[in-house]
């Protein structure tokens, strides 16, 4: 596409500051801006992992509260205060005004676009997302579905099994990764590491950020960096064991803390064990 039928849009980076005087950050979102096409957004995502690496006391949560914030401006949010009321430009240049709180903003950068919506999403992955770490947060599947206890999973029937691994150049390291269960009532539980090492559970499917066909964007990020992918894993051993039985126990594993830290789900003929190896999870499952 020529460059006189692409839009010019501007865009800002926002970063989380844990310790202002410190002016150490890392990338935490994006809000991209083309008055050509009456677009105005943001993409955040907070790798908590790397920001206790950095600052260890800090309140992660008041900083992605504060990048939530700043997603409902974005939109016109009515939620998010009388600023989300203004026109898309001047909420730009209040999102884009430099300040000294824990969520900062970088100088504005400037491009061309023929899609700014695929833009973002691109700015986002390349800027803000850790490549080869934890599974992407999007408007598909979020933190919103963390679930703040186990669930309940005893009486359940396994209907399907995905696992999540990364992919770079075609080699799929599959001794880590998130899975995912499908019971026959529909609901879906999905069992990931968190950045603490820590076992976390998700109440929804997991949805691809970057579903074919690819842009030309999107391939070279992925060509560079890998990508995860789900696969369907019922068919195939060890996991078809388990495929058809219903849950008769669930033994949580829990560290000096009571931090929950792996899982023991047993069915009427096999065992699924999920540990934290290195800050990753892992599955086994044996019989009996």
């Amino acid at each position: 596409m020529s460059a006189s039928a692409r839009s010019p849009f501007a865009y800002t980076v926002l970063r989380a500051v844990p310790r202002v005087e410190r002016a150490e950050f890392i990338n935490a979102g994006v809000v991209l801006f083309c008055r050509e096409r009456r677009f105005l957004d943001a993409r955040t995502g907070l790798d908590c992992g790397r920001l206790a690496a950095i600052a260890p006391d800090c309140d992660s949560d008041e900083i992605a509260a504060q990048l939530a914030a700043i997603e409902r401006v974005a939109r016109g949010d009515s939620s998010a205060g009388p600023i989300a009321s203004l026109a898309k430009a001047e909420r730009f240049h209040w999102l884009s005004s430099p300040c000294s709180t824990m969520v900062g903003r970088s100088e504005v950068h400037t491009g061309l676009t023929d899609d700014p919506s695929r833009t973002l999403d691109h700015l986002f992955r390349t800027l803000v997302m850790t490549p080869g770490a934890r599974l992407p947060r999007h408007a598909g599947w979020n933190r919103a579905n963390r679930l703040s206890t186990a669930p309940e999973l005893v009486g359940r029937e396994i209907a399907r099994i995905r696992r999540l691994h990364y992919t770079f150049r075609g080699d799929a390291n599959t001794s880590d990764g998130p899975i995912e269960l499908t019971f026959s009532d529909g609901a879906v539980v999905m069992f990931d590491a968190a950045a603490d090492w820590t076992l976390e559970c998700f109440g929804a499917a997991w949805v691809d950020p970057l579903p074919e066909p690819l842009s030309r964007l999107d391939r070279a990020y992925v060509d560079r960096y890998g990508r995860w992918y789900a696969y369907d894993v019922t068919e195939g051993a060890p996991y078809r064991w388990l495929v058809g039985a219903t849950v008769r126990q669930t033994i949580p594993q829990l560290n000096e803390l009571l931090e929950l830290t792996g899982m023991l789900i047993r069915t009427d003929g096999a065992v699924l064990d999920l540990q934290i190896w290195a800050g990753e999870l892992r599955s086994f499952v044996r019989q009996g």
